[in-house]
Formats: C-alpha cells, sequence, structure tokens
C-alpha cells in the first residue's frame, strides 16, 4: 500500500479524534515534538521500528521524547500504530498530521532569517502581515540569523519566498557587470 495513503488515514483519524476530545492542538503541539525527536535521534527512530522491541517498551521510549506526560490521544494512537505494525510510516503519520491541523486551522509557516536578530514588536508585526497577506488565523514566525546576509531579510510563506538581502542584491550587481564585460563591442 502507498506511504503517503497509510500515513494520511492515520494522520487523519488522530486528527479527528483529537479533535473531538478537545485534545487537537496538544496532540498537534506532540506530533511536531516527536517527529523532530525522530529526525535527529537515529538510533531513536531505529529503536521504534525495531520488530524485537515489544510495545510496551517502545511507547516507554515515546514517553520519554514528551518527558513523560503524553496526551491519552497520542499515547493511543501511537499504541495503535505499534500493534499494527505500521512503526516505519509513524514519522510520515505525523507530518501529515501536522498539515492537516494546519489546514483546518488556517496555520501558515514563516520562515524569516534576517542578518540581526528582531524585536518582539517587530515579530509581531511580521506575523500580522502574514496573516493579512495569506487570510490565515495564525502564523507560526520561525526566525534565524545569518550574519552573512549583511543586511536585509529572506522570507518564506507557504510556497513564496521573498530575498531582500543586501548579499543576494549584490551578487545581481556582480553579474549583471559580469554579463556586461562578455559583451563583444
Amino acid at each position: 500500500m502507498y506511504t503517503g495513503l497509510i500515513a494520511k488515514r492515520y494522520a487523519t483519524a488522530l486528527a479527528d479524534f483529537a479533535a473531538a476530545r478537545g485534545e487537537e492542538r496538544v496532540v498537534f503541539d506532540e506530533a511536531r515534538r516527536l517527529a523532530l525527536c525522530m529526525a535527529e535521534a537515529q538510533q531513536f527512530r531505529t529503536a521504534l521500528i525495531a520488530p524485537t522491541i515489544d510495545i510496551e517498551t517502545k511507547v516507554s521510549l515515546v514517553g520519554k521524547c514528551f518527558e513523560g506526560a503524553m496526551s491519552e490521544s497520542m499515547e493511543r494512537f501511537v499504541r495503535l500504530v505499534f500493534a499494527h505494525r505500521r512503526e516505519r510510516f509513524l514519522e510520515f503519520m505525523l507530518h501529515s498530521l501536522v498539515r492537516i491541523v494546519k489546514e483546518r486551522h488556517a496555520i501558515v509557516d514563516v520562515d524569516l532569517t534576517t542578518a540581526a536578530p528582531l524585536d518582539e514588536p517587530t515579530k509581531e508585526r511580521i506575523a500580522e502581515l502574514a496573516k493579512r497577506l495569506t487570510g490565515s488565523r495564525e502564523a507560526e514566525l520561525n526566525c534565524r540569523v545569518d550574519e552573512n546576509l549583511i543586511g536585509g531579510f529572506r522570507l518564506r510563506m507557504d510556497d513564496k519566498q521573498v530575498d531582500a538581502s543586501i548579499r543576494t542584491q549584490l551578487e545581481e550587481v556582480r553579474r549583471a557587470m559580469v554579463g556586461n564585460n562578455k559583451r563583444i563591442l
């Protein structure tokens, strides 16, 4: 069966179940945390998909990712995935769940890279602007500092990207000058 289809079916079921129990936002945050744990720790991911490790040990390992405080919806979901031997799809399921909840609640991801750190009022204005431009109810602003930009910023929202960095502008000027020098007079 197709990996994406399995992941989406399980993720949709979890999203619906968590929403019915009023735990959708908690499960959303837990899914992101667990996906991050799986992405960062190869041994953790390997242990979760190992067929020789029993379900209780795997659930205990997942609980350690949450420092022992996992929602009932997430715990039941993890047990279901392990009981049906779908461990190898778990990371895909988590990413699908995050995408489903973001679509349902009109949450937009905004990645902002600047040359210097931003203050909180500026971050709030950027998040508000992103919400207005995309028609979203919530904007999750992820700020990063990259001193190589020299100045300006790079902004990415969903599938749109704006590069207003001085570094990029200087590179465009350099390319234009090199291109002009290659012409035959």
